[in-house]
């Protein structure tokens, strides 16, 4: 029997990002989604087992959006969660008092300041998206941020407060009564923007990360919940950055979690470069942010690690004021970072953005965005909501081809390539979206000729790629698969 072999064109590829995420802020409120908004979260309030929204506002009363399963909101506040006016800066949510219910926690910045009482507000769920005043009072101070978690391992969430000052450590009874015990807690006098509780060291206790306006904090937990100050010897002393957001995660897969710090310059002469700490698996960082994040000038307030192009790493998106506009960097699988904005939304979204969050709020299975702003009543846009249409990414390919072969065709679940075999490092199978779909096992027949077996023998018939990954170039070829 005679082998026919047929020369395909085997070309340098790319690969082009569609759309990614969609603008469905029409699903929004006009009479919910134009506040002063500071912060947001998602949680499910009403007990009907999807993510509605609540927004902590600045000098306007707190608001609760409720979500009807399929990513439309209303405004579910009247009736729902007291209407108090306060500088809200912050969120927590937890059940304190432990009925089963979510409850509420805002914390307040500019209240104290101004000669009022009782700033923070700490409101009691009822599982049916209804709040009440707890009984309990928080103390007074002047805070921008507030953090949950088990901090004395005793199965009741607590509460530190990040203020202007010394921080408040705040103990659950587990009934939802708070007790005051600063002593777990260094006493460092300074602007907390920022709370973050993480595992830096990988001893499965909880540590506690400060962002600060005039110099950061880093604390080592013990299982008493007592924290101990190791900025000195665990964190990078080379810049002066004012901080207004932590985020972690394993960035670059080695299993322990690495930091980006979202900064600004609200206070003459701090440097606004966001940065990028490597964690050596100790709980002790190094700053990588020249070598593997965009150099930026932003202003960003907010931002979150999230998988935005699903390639089983996480990127990162971020939330910025003054006129810049909201970005997503793209990482390498290695914690090196570039701007793919356009690729992901189509459009730059300028906004007052202080607040994003990733959430599926339609049901597809799909994490959402929301994006809250400190609205401008001489603009008539509203919070933003970009619904994930999913990864639609399409393998491209230049005009450069090679003389490379690739034979029989089509192919059932086998072929051969001939090809340069001393630099193959890898050989899969990608549909047109540029998905991965299956791993080639290949083996070296003689000089020059690779025979391939596609591990998945459940394939539809139709148009695939096969993806060659070499030492020095990344080579992709269609193939049409007919069983």
């Amino acid at each position: 029997m005679k082998t026919i072999i047929i020369t395909l064109c085997l070309c340098y590829s790319s690969t082009a990002y569609g759309q990614i995420f969609t603008n469905a802020s029409t699903n929004l409120p006009n009479n919910g989604a134009k506040g002063q908004s500071m912060d947001v979260v998602a949680v499910d309030v009403d007990g009907d087992k999807d993510l509605d929204i609540v927004l902590a506002n600045e000098f306007q009363a707190n608001t609760i959006l409720i979500n009807d399963g399929k990513g439309n909101f209303k405004n579910g506040t009247a009736g729902k969660l007291p209407q108090i006016i306060r500088d809200s800066e912050d969120i927590a949510y937890a059940d304190f008092n432990g009925d089963g219910f979510v409850d509420l926690v805002f914390c307040s910045e500019d209240d104290i300041v101004m000669g009022k009482t009782k700033v923070h507000e700490y409101y009691l769920g009822d599982g049916k998206g209804g709040f009440t005043s707890a009984p309990f009072i928080l103390p007074d101070s002047e805070a921008n941020a507030i953090a949950t978690a088990d901090i004395n391992r005793d199965g009741f969430p607590d509460i530190i407060l990040g203020n202007k000052g010394k921080n408040t450590v705040l103990i659950n009874d587990g009934k939802g009564n708070f007790a005051i015990e600063n002593n777990r807690l260094p006493s460092d006098e300074k602007t907390t923007q920022d709370l973050a509780f993480v595992d830096v060291n990988g001893d499965g206790i909880l540590d506690l990360f400060e962002g600060n306006e005039d110099g950061n904090e880093l604390y080592i937990g013990n299982e008493q919940g007592y924290f101990t100050k190791v900025t000195e010897t665990h964190l990078p002393k080379d810049f002066d950055i004012e901080t207004r957001k932590i985020c972690f995660a394993d960035i670059d897969r080695d299993k322990d979690m690495d930091i980006f710090l979202a900064n600004v310059e609200f206070k003459p002469g701090k440097d606004p470069q966001n940065r990028l700490l490597i964690n050596n698996g100790n709980g002790i960082f190094t700053d990588k942010t020249a070598a593997q994040l965009p150099a930026d000038e932003d202003h960003t307030i907010d931002a979150i690690f999230e998988d935005v192009d699903g390639d089983k790493d996480m990127d990162l998106l971020l939330a910025n004021v003054f006129g810049a506009h909201i970005k997503c960097y793209f990482n390498d699988g290695n914690g090196n970072f570039t701007d793919n904005t356009l690729d992901v939304f189509e459009e730059y979204y300028v906004r007052d953005a202080l607040g994003i969050i990733a959430a599926d709020f339609n049901g597809d299975g799909l994490r959402d965005l929301y994006i809250c702003d400190r609205y401008n009543p001489n603009k008539v846009q509203k919070d933003l909501l970009l619904i994930n249409a999913g990864t639609t990414k399409v393998a491209s390919f230049d005009d450069k081809p090679n003389d490379y072969k690739l034979f029989p065709h089509p192919v059932g679940n086998t072929f051969s390539v001939n090809i340069d075999t001393e630099d193959i490092e890898s050989i899969s199978l990608i549909n047109q979206c540029g998905e991965y779909i299956s791993p080639v096992n290949y083996v070296v027949r003689e000089q020059g000729v690779v025979d391939c077996l596609i591990e998945n023998e459940n394939l539809a018939n139709g148009v695939y790629y096969v993806k060659i990954g070499q030492k020095k170039s990344l080579l992709t070829t269609p193939i049409i698969i007919q069983k």
